[in-house]
């Protein structure tokens, strides 16, 4: 490619017209993003009575760069955006302008953490914990702002192995055994879930259990995910209430279930029952009824959003952060990019968002 580079009013004032040569195709930059208008509320980090939290998939290079996503998943977005520095370049921009205080990261790329979100992060205040998925180069990430939270200590699982080897699962693990079929597809999950217990710096009193997961992805796996949800809230019982008793919790993560899914109505009721249909969500020599409860008082912050996934072949709200209703109150939801900005180019991922998921965010104050 030649550019021709000429002063801007035509005249050759500065001697002849300048020739560059590139050696390397010439890319269109994002223009406008889709997160710039977000960022017009999230300029300032809030004060220390209130809390911003973000939760967002931000899409594993892993998957974005098999010849299936560029051809299938996601025909509509030009090949130079799918790249990894492209995209990775594009989310630091967009988490630096949230200020946020918790960052709950899914689909992490060991590299991308280490290399560059740990570090782009650490220069804005934010200190960041990995946990990876062994069988996958990708995994979760929470970031905390240190000058707000002091770190107590991590609780991480990955929920197959803590299923069978912890006590507190015990009871779970015999019924499922019930069912083979179901407890084999259990425990090939690799799914982790991050968990980490944060103290106020201004006020030791306040302490925090942040977790952080990505639930298996299949349509019909809403039996696996109640399952995991019921591991998730054992574990996340055993921590906020016997490790640390009453202490208030923020549930994050890529929940890969809309508002109408057995694993929301779970977590936000605080039961399912044995009869539910989504334990029959891959028919019935799948079927694995159970009567599952958790002690939690939890509210999705940001509502039930019309999605938060947009891809060419689906869209829809599988994305949440959860808070404990009693300790924990919504200050302000940060409004998602509008329709006509998602759809600018078709869908997502594109030059102008670096993900297929969008981030959601919220201020959080306590009661």
């Amino acid at each position: 490619l030649k550019l021709r580079c000429t002063p801007g009013d035509g005249e050759q004032r500065y001697g002849p017209a300048l020739e560059v040569e590139s050696s390397s195709p010439v890319e269109a930059g994002p223009g406008a993003c889709t997160f710039d208008a977000r960022h017009l509320y999230t300029k300032k980090v809030c004060g220390h009575e209130s809390v911003r939290a973000v939760s967002y998939n931000i899409l594993a290079d892993t998957y974005a760069q098999t010849e299936f996503s560029r051809t299938v998943l996601y025909p509509y977005c030009a090949p130079y955006a799918l790249e990894i520095d492209y995209r990775q370049n594009l989310l630091k921009k967009e988490l630096a302008g949230y200020s946020a205080d918790l960052i709950c990261l899914q689909e992490v790329d060991k590299s991308v953490f280490v290399d560059s979100l740990a570090p782009a992060l650490d220069a804005f205040g934010l200190e960041g914990l990995f946990k990876i998925k062994e069988k996958q180069h990708e995994g979760l990430a929470t970031f905390y702002r240190r000058d707000k939270f002091s770190l107590l200590s991590q609780h991480d699982i990955a929920f197959s192995e803590a299923l069978i080897s912890e006590p507190l699962h015990k009871e779970l693990c015999e019924q499922l055994a019930k069912y083979p079929l179901v407890q084999e597809k259990v425990l090939q999950r690799s799914s982790v879930l991050q968990v980490s217990v944060l103290q106020s710096t201004t006020d030791p009193s306040r302490k925090l259990c942040v977790a952080n997961t990505h639930l298996y992805w299949h349509p019909k796996g809403g039996n696996i995910r109640l399952i995991q949800i019921a591991v998730a809230m054992s574990h996340i019982q055993h921590v906020a209430c016997d490790l640390y008793p009453r202490i208030p919790v923020i549930f994050c993560g890529d929940f890969n279930s809309t508002p109408s899914s057995g694993a929301y109505s779970f977590i936000s009721s605080g039961g399912i029952a044995e009869d539910h249909e989504d334990w029959v969500s891959n028919g019935e020599e799948e079927r694995c009824s159970m009567s599952l409860s958790h002690p939690f008082k939890l509210l999705s912050a940001c509502g039930e959003p019309a999605y938060t996934n947009y891809v060419g072949g689906f869209h829809g709200c599988l994305d949440y952060i959860f808070i404990d209703r009693n300790a924990l109150e919504v200050e302000q939801v940060i409004p998602l990019p509008t329709h006509e900005e998602i759809t600018t180019h078709q869908a997502l991922p594109s030059v102008s968002h670096p993900s297929d998921h969008i981030a959601l965010i919220c201020d959080l104050k306590w009661k």
